[in-house]
């Protein structure tokens, strides 16, 4: 595998009605580039893996389900073990622009707090707030 290098910080940014630009993805790590505009509110979800993002751009609130937050601006990062429901709100008034990694592959399902997945991953919630669905770590056009 080559290496790569992505200038993350001069990145375009990610049209409305896409949320994620994959830059590697592999059978147990991906890397991508999440973007969203003002006012975006997501769903409380958890994944299977261990993940990290960190403020590249805009600002941003990350909501745990027991009330807890923790606000991003640029140069700050959020690390969220495996198994720990949290969403994501874009509080600035402009784009926000999060580098994100997980170590497990794109595509994953996600879970609610209950078990069950998330809404952000069913047919009626890939429509939520503009979010597309995933088939395989690519966007469907």
């Amino acid at each position: 595998m080559a290496v790569r290098v992505f200038d993350i910080a001069h990145a375009p940014e990610i049209e409305p009605g896409e949320r994620k630009r994959i830059l590697f993805n592999s059978d147990a790590f991906h890397v991508w580039i999440h973007g969203d505009w003002p006012g975006f509110e997501g769903h409380m979800h958890k994944h299977t893996a261990d993940e990290l993002f960190y403020c590249v751009r805009g600002a941003c609130r990350f909501h745990f389900p027991d009330g807890a937050h923790h606000d991003l601006t640029p140069g700050t990062m959020v690390v969220i073990p495996k198994g720990e429901p949290y969403r994501i709100e874009n509080t600035g008034g402009e784009y926000l622009a999060l580098f994100g990694t997980r170590a497990e592959p794109d595509g994953m399902e996600r879970w609610d707090a209950a078990g069950r997945p998330a809404a952000s991953d069913t047919e009626g919630g890939r429509r939520h707030r503009a979010q597309r669905p995933r088939v395989k770590g690519r966007f469907t056009k």
